[in-house]
């Protein structure tokens, strides 16, 4: 059981990466979609499957493992009546789960203590054959800067072994160029009312510090990622302990801030930064002074209001009465009329976040979704003198600001955090323990 040679160790990270286990078998999805189903690649696969993965499992295991394809996935599973049990005393030994989908309950503790060298890559290769995309779209704001995206699935609401993962490579010699986190402060920063935050977690790459410390078994990932790696120019970043944090945008409180969906360590707690998740969830690589230096300036940060919130005017106008009527029972909504231009230029709204995109998104000829398509300021200056409908609670526009477009009923609410309203829940529903900012 003790003898995990490299072999073994790849096929526990393949099971860590993507398997699930049923008491006596088990199913690996290699979560492969669009990118695995070109026929090209569709043979590279087959054939790695077929010869290396089979003869691995056959070699290290006494089974043999057959494979289907179908709706983007490719699955592997052992045949019928084969004994797994082996399989099973490895993971325990390295302190992995025997049930079930192994993410979702994953600690890498053990298995870091206990490989070493070349096992230690080789299951690493596991987890990333299974879990690594090399999607063109990933970037880093532009296409010199190409990155290897582990992804694991939000559903497995494991926080922890994410930053395991990362922390463990990170001791290893890479350098992390981004985490992102399932989590409302991370995927709707700036819409308290978004419900599509659950995208997942991602440990980003640039290629080229991929390929320096690491490498995929399957083939067909092998020769994708040192096509794209051509494309890189942009520079690595400096280790995350040694990093200066650029000022963030303020995060609204989601409405989804308690979800249960989110592990108590995380669950009604505000975040400022993703390396803010890191360090309250303890990596030593987090880069601590930084984020004290964010929690210590916590008035700058958090919105209780919209950001900056997209739709019709029912709908926003609904929202603007809930949040009067849950935190300013006393206040009248009031009206306003103005200009495209003064909301752009006068001082009482330079401190509101979001206005020039809702603007756009008032008056575009056509969006994608609530994105404008086209110019922002190309389409903000071709209506200046537009006038619009502006909804605030009280009667000054120190609360959340509804703009409204009266000819084809779009709107948006955006807010300032420096506003007293917005301070003042600051001052009462906010808790500060070290550099957990927490609500109340």
């Amino acid at each position: 059981m003790e003898n995990i040679n490299h072999i073994k160790a790849y096929i526990l990270g393949l099971l860590v990466g993507s398997g699930k286990i049923d008491e006596n078998t088990f199913v690996i999805d290699l979560p492969f979609k669009k990118w695995g189903m070109e026929p090209k690649r569709m043979n590279i696969i087959a054939t790695d499957i077929l010869t290396k993965i089979c003869q691995y499992f056959n070699t290290s295991y006494s089974f043999n493992v057959t494979y289907e394809i179908g709706n983007g996935k490719w699955l592997i599973m052992p045949l019928d009546n084969s004994d797994i049990s082996s399989l099973k005393n490895d993971l325990q030994y390295l302190g992995l789960p025997i049930g079930g989908f192994l993410l979702s309950s994953a600690d890498l503790t053990t298995a870091k203590l206990k490989l070493t060298g070349i096992n230690t890559a080789s299951f690493l290769s596991g987890i990333f054959d299974t879990r690594a995309s090399l999607t063109l779209s990933h970037r880093r704001f532009t296409d010199d800067a190409p990155v290897v995206s582990v992804e694991i699935p939000g559903s497995t609401r494991n926080f922890n072994f994410v930053v395991q993962l990362c922390a463990w490579l990170t001791d290893l010699g890479s350098t992390t160029d981004q985490i992102l986190y399932n989590h409302p402060n991370q995927h709707s920063a700036s819409d308290p009312d978004y419900k599509g935050w659950k995208k997942g977690f991602k440990i980003r790459f640039l290629v080229r510090s991929f390929l320096t410390q690491y490498s995929f078994a399957l083939q067909a990932k092998s020769i994708d990622v040192t096509k794209i790696e051509k494309h890189q120019k942009k520079e690595e970043q400096i280790p995350c302990i040694l990093r200066k944090l650029r000022t963030p945008s303020p995060v609204s409180v989601h409405t989804d801030q308690n979800s249960d969906e989110l592990p108590i360590e995380v669950r009604n707690k505000l975040f400022f930064h993703y390396h803010h998740f890191c360090a309250v969830l303890g990596c030593r690589h987090a880069p601590v002074e930084e984020i004290e230096k964010l929690v210590k300036n916590k008035n700058r940060y958090i919105n209780f209001f919209p950001r900056l919130s997209k739709g019709t005017k029912k709908e926003l106008l609904k929202k603007l009465e809930e949040i009067k009527a849950e935190y300013f029972p006393e206040l009248e909504i009031s009206t306003h009329k103005a200009k495209v231009s003064r909301l752009i230029e006068h001082e009482d709204f330079k401190s509101f976040t979001g206005i020039d995109q809702g603007i756009a998104y008032l008056f575009a000829e056509t969006l994608n979704g609530k994105r404008h398509i086209g110019s922002m300021d190309g389409i903000i200056n071709t209506h200046t003198t537009a006038i619009l409908t502006l909804k605030t609670i009280g009667n000054t526009f120190d609360s959340p600001l509804l703009v409204i477009n009266p000819v084809n009923d779009r709107a948006f609410i955006c807010s300032s955090v420096s506003n007293s309203l917005n301070q003042q829940l600051i001052k009462t529903k906010i808790k500060v323990d070290n550099l957990t900012v927490n609500l109340k």
